[in-house]
């Protein structure tokens, strides 16, 4: 239910197979390992317990946002999941040529948490714009992913709604 819930809302946002590798931090050359995920549903299993933590993943380049570049949605093999990706690091944008394209990313997972007030706001939104343009199928999908949000808020006993997302500071076009 919680993968289910992240992919609806991620919809709404319109983000698997590397080796550890180390990495040199600052002056002290502490090594922090890169942690691998083979999917994008796993990647969103070990979200919680990893924001902050570095990763790398494999996916196909659902969309590219158009005016700045700088989110890409990524989809695993079946379609059911999917991440956005924050370009930072060595990526200074996502060229829209890489739609359809697999892709190996590399940054870390971050979290963004929707309060329950921010919720009711995104919903008198999309109410306003159901009643302007009297319904239709975008609007009802958007309450129906609010229902879900709230949902699993009250399943889950917490007062906001977790999104995960990766802060991308490399990727690779795997051939």
């Amino acid at each position: 239910m919680k993968n289910l819930l992240f992919v609806a809302f991620a919809a709404l946002s319109v983000l698997l197979s590397c080796n550890q590798s180390n990495k040199k931090q600052d002056t002290k050359q502490e090594e922090v390992k890169t942690l691998a995920a083979n999917s994008i549903s796993q990647l969103i299993e070990m979200a919680e317990q990893n924001v902050g933590k570095e990763v790398c993943f494999k996916g196909i380049v659902q969309h590219v946002c158009a005016h700045s570049g700088r989110r890409a949605f990524l989809v695993d093999e079946t379609g059911k999941f999917s991440i956005r990706v924050e370009a930072t690091g060595e990526i200074n944008g996502f060229n829209r040529e890489l739609s359809g394209s697999t892709i190996t990313v590399k940054g870390s997972i971050a979290e963004q948490r929707l309060t329950e007030k921010e919720i009711n706001e995104y919903e008198a939104k999309v109410k306003a714009k159901e009643d302007a343009e009297e319904g239709g199928e975008h609007c009802s999908a958007e309450m129906a992913n609010i229902t879900k949000m709230r949902d699993w808020m009250k399943e889950n006993n917490k007062n906001y709604y977790s999104i995960y997302f990766v802060k991308g500071t490399s990727y690779e076009i795997v051939e």
